[in-house]
């Protein structure tokens, strides 16, 4: 809670930074840390929830594995860099066995957003590598009035369309006047705060400030010579909204697996 009431403190600065932007230059470089674990109100079935008294429920197994994600802003030019920085996991009673691992269906290893709105995204499907390449826009949102507080920031509930990707919800913050995301999830008007889809729940932990263009740029490079190269090879290419399709399929099938019914946009 302490580490949050800084970073409040953090996003008063950097707003305050950014509405003034015209006249001081100093914060070039925006960090967002976002945590990210395998679960969903649509992945997890009832029976997944329960716990006995020797056993932890499979909810709180998966629960226990956490992604940390940064997600690096380029005010100047609008461009990013999110990557998965590590991976921690606790055990809870019953699962300590080190050979029992959860099968992960979906891992974002890195997505960069160019100048010019472009999206270049590394990720691992059911233990397929990915590169896909797409644009801001891909994903279509419907935004709704439904609001809430969430640490603090004052957030508005956002859907992706059924048609293009299926449960998929975020809640955004217009607190924090920058336009991105985790991954793909971009175009909104404010910072991703929470976002949710079958795969995994992805929340906003941290964020801070930097003057060190030079890393970004060096980051920012690296990945993108390496998503070229992998272009040019062409085995592992597929456009974004081909993919997002098919995972959306994927979280079908997953769905109708898992729950003994086919989804439904209400379910």
């Amino acid at each position: 809670m302490k580490q949050f009431v800084k970073s409040l403190i953090s996003f008063f600065l950097l707003c305050t930074t950014i509405t003034v932007w015209g006249q001081s230059k100093k914060v070039e470089i925006v960090k967002v840390t976002y945590t990210s674990s395998p679960i969903s109100q649509y992945r997890m079935t009832e029976d997944q929830m329960i716990s006995t008294p020797s056993k932890a429920s499979t909810y709180d197994f998966m629960k226990g594995i956490t992604d940390y994600y940064s997600l690096y802003i380029n005010l100047e030019d609008h461009s990013s860099v999110y990557i998965l920085d590590s991976t921690v996991q606790v055990r809870p009673l019953g699962w300590e066995n080190p050979r029992v691992r959860a099968a992960l269906a979906d891992t974002v290893l890195f997505t960069l957003k160019t100048p010019l709105q472009k999206t270049l995204k590394h990720e691992w499907i059911m233990n397929q590598t990915f590169f896909s390449e797409g644009e801001v826009g891909n994903i279509e949102w419907e935004l709704t009035n439904e609001e809430k507080k969430i640490n603090g920031l004052n957030c508005k509930k956002a859907k992706g369309k059924f048609k293009n990707y299926p449960m998929l919800i975020v809640w955004y913050t217009k607190d924090i006047p920058i336009s991105n995301g985790p991954s793909v999830y971009q175009g909104l008007p404010g910072l991703v705060v929470l976002a949710e889809d079958y795969f995994r729940t992805i929340k906003l932990h941290s964020i801070e400030y930097t003057e060190d263009r030079e890393a970004f740029k060096a980051l920012y490079s690296r990945k993108l010579e390496q998503f070229e190269r992998e272009k040019e090879r062409g085995k592992h290419f597929d456009k974004e909204p081909l993919l997002l399709l098919k995972k959306g399929d994927l979280a079908r099938s997953l769905y109708k697996h898992n729950h003994k019914k086919p989804y439904k946009e209400n379910n």
